[in-house]
């Protein structure tokens, strides 16, 4: 009989991982979705809108066993939300200068990775280019005005989507301004 240890390593490789994830990342999709069906209550009946076509992008994934995908997209809902419920305020009033560096520092970091996964898609759905550009344009405005809950909640969004795959996005028939969510 083998040690304890090697029966336990022996049973973890027989483990479906891939199972383990799938379900992992659905309960990720259940657990964004009911967030952002409280946060939807908050939104402007325009930004709810928009945050809503995401989250019927999220259904079809999930329908289709893409949980992964549904996970990301409600994230990037989620962060896009409360992107727009913070508002342009500066939170805590000044803030140091330390604070402010690291800040900066995670928001190029947020917005490099974003970049790199969606540069590394060769295809691209029309429609989530529209809710990755806004987020990117938005995040960049927020943290010029010094808005920085709002800046990093739009980076997250924008990182959010960079992880989709593009290639299984159904197009969406919609008027291109019903799906900007931008800084006021």
């Amino acid at each position: 009989m083998p040690p304890p240890k090697k029966a336990a390593k022996k049973a973890a490789k027989k483990s479906p991982k891939k199972f383990a994830g799938h379900h992992h990342d659905l309960r990720r999709a259940y657990e964004h979705m009911g967030r952002l069906g409280v946060l939807q209550k908050s939104l402007e009946s325009s930004t709810a809108h928009a945050v809503g076509i995401l989250a019927k992008f999220a259904e079809i994934e999930i329908k289709a066993g893409h949980n992964k995908d549904a996970a990301d997209l409600l994230r990037a809902s989620e962060h896009m939300s409360f992107a727009v419920l913070a508002g342009s305020g500066h939170g805590f009033g000044r803030i140091s200068a330390e604070l402010k560096q690291s800040i900066t520092e995670h928001f190029n970091e947020l917005t490099r990775r974003a970049d790199e996964h969606w540069e590394s898609e060769e295809q691209h759905s029309s429609a989530l280019a529209q809710f990755y550009q806004s987020s990117r344009k938005s995040a960049v405005k927020a943290l010029k005005e010094g808005a920085y809950h709002r800046a990093l909640e739009f980076a997250r969004a924008a990182e959010a989507l960079a992880h989709v795959r593009q290639d299984r996005q159904p197009k969406l028939e919609t008027d291109v301004n019903k799906l900007q969510i931008e800084c006021a």
